[in-house]
């Protein structure tokens, strides 16, 4: 094994065993016990064939992870040198070779920016002494073709329209690691135009490893799998990149009338540091690609304005912030939604024109707890309607609560006559009604779309191609509720 990153915790082991949840060994140089619970394996490495070994090898690599958000090093590579390992672990846990997606055209994407900013960390420290680890266990490369690291908002919308340009050279499917939040999936969706022109092109295949700060798309894909281990979602991401198979991702388009920019903020430099600003930079839109969500009214208006310099100074205590003021004013958004429900041929309009919350969405966690659409299921490629009108601040909070509790907030409803709508759709259109430009937003999957009054949203299934392939663990494609 070659030199390992200092930041790699590493012990020569004897006597490896699993013990009820535990994972116990004795060490080689003073004979302490130590032991780690068995949710934190992620693999087991069998050396013994590998060119120069003479006797039986083995390397148990484990994930390590604190829960301090300020911690200097949040997470830590444990591997663990032995020549014994019960047949029972080597069953459970061995890796049996390079994955046949990391053996093509590799890019590694870093989101500095995303969640608490620990992306590359996580690179430096975890992934790529793991994969360098993998790379010699198997005498087969152990690195991506690139690293790419972002340098501000629309660093990887360019990274993908490379992407784009390079595919025409290539006859493999090339993966796409990110190290990143739900922005990054919508970018590369979004980056480049030649997916609609060439249907020959290799689809991408993306593998997710989730350090943003909701990760909807990780947390619903793997549902199925965190939900039944204590193991956290950044081992269970590891283990889908060197043990997962690939699925096409299924993917919406939300359509904009003329006029429509997309908003986003950019931090502008002056002569000196001091004169730094966030300045708006709109760029004009006619339609998006999606995989989570697209919404209008309180949803697009929290994504909005948390975004904005007047709440980007309180870091993430701004989500909290935004959503607090935008209860108190409870803010009913004028619009006029027009449906077409599951098995319908044609656009029904909603009778109320005045909202509180109109979200479409193909996931159904947007946050780790947070079961907005408690019915879809991993890659079933449906589109859900979440709706509820202007209902007031305390309603609209005890909605959320609900959803937060396992997605009680589906068939909620008051004396009043006002419920929670939760409907599988083909289509839905919303037209923008308020005078004020504040209210007249659109969300697809973080992006923000700011429309004329009067300007719409039309939001419907890709159907017939695939955009991009997405690593799942295989148990996700074996559970009954994925996509056949």
């Amino acid at each position: 094994m070659s030199e390992t990153s200092s930041a790699v915790e590493f012990h020569e082991v004897c006597h490896v065993d699993s013990r009820h949840d535990l994972l116990v060994w004795t060490t080689l140089e003073h004979g302490d016990a130590g032991q780690i619970e068995l949710d934190k394996v992620l693999f087991i490495l069998d050396l013994s064939k590998s060119e120069g070994a003479t006797r039986p090898h083995f390397f148990v690599c484990c994930l390590m992870e604190k829960t301090a958000e300020l911690a200097a090093q949040p997470f830590q590579l444990l591997l663990l040198s032995t020549d014994a390992v019960p047949h029972g672990l080597q069953a459970e846990y061995q890796l049996g070779q390079m994955p046949t997606h990391l053996c093509g055209p590799v890019d590694v994407v870093i989101s500095t920016k995303s969640g608490l900013g620990h992306a590359l960390a996580f690179w430096e420290t975890v992934l790529l002494p793991l994969w360098k680890l993998v790379g010699e266990a198997f005498e087969t490369r152990g690195q991506p073709d690139k690293v790419f690291v972002t340098q501000n908002a629309k660093s990887v919308r360019q990274f993908a329209r490379h992407l784009h340009v390079d595919a025409d050279q290539e006859q493999l499917s090339r993966t796409i690691i990110l190290l990143s939040g739900d922005g990054a999936v919508v970018d590369l969706l979004n980056g480049g135009t030649r997916r609609e022109q060439d249907d020959t092109m290799p689809v991408p295949t993306v593998a997710l490893v989730p350090l943003g700060t909701g990760n909807a798309l990780f947390h619903s894909l793997h549902k199925p799998v965190v939900s039944s281990s204590d193991s956290s979602y950044l081992l269970v991401a590891l283990r889908s990149l060197f043990f997962g198979v690939a699925a096409p991702l299924p993917v919406f388009e939300a359509s904009f009338s003329p006029g429509s920019r997309i908003v986003t903020y950019a931090e502008q430099f002056g002569k000196t540091e001091d004169e730094a600003h966030i300045v708006r930079d709109d760029a004009a839109v006619s339609s998006l690609y999606g995989a989570i969500v697209a919404s209008y009214g309180f949803h697009a208006s929290v994504v909005y304005e948390s975004d904005t310099p007047e709440y980007r100074v309180y870091g993430d205590r701004r989500f909290g912030m935004v959503a607090a003021d935008l209860v108190g004013q409870s803010h009913g958004y004028r619009a006029k939604v027009l449906i077409q429900r599951q098995g319908s041929l044609e656009l029904e309009a909603e009778p109320d024109e005045t909202h509180g919350y109109v979200l479409v969405t193909m996931v159904s966690n947007l946050e780790r707890t947070f079961n907005i659409s408690p019915a879809s299921k991993a890659l079933d490629g449906k589109l859900r309607l979440i709706r509820f009108g202007c209902v007031g601040g305390e309603r609209t909070m005890d909605v959320m609560m609900k959803a937060y509790d396992g997605g009680k907030h589906v068939g909620m409803r008051w004396d009043d006559g006002n419920r929670v709508d939760y409907d599988q759709v083909q289509v839905v259109v919303v037209e923008a009604l308020d005078d004020e430009a504040r209210w007249r937003k659109f969300c697809i999957d973080g992006t923000i779309v700011d429309v004329p009054i009067g300007g719409s949203m039309t939001v419907a299934k890709v159907q017939g191609r695939d955009m991009l392939r997405v690593l799942v663990d295989g148990r996700v494609l074996e559970a009954p509720s994925a996509a056949e």
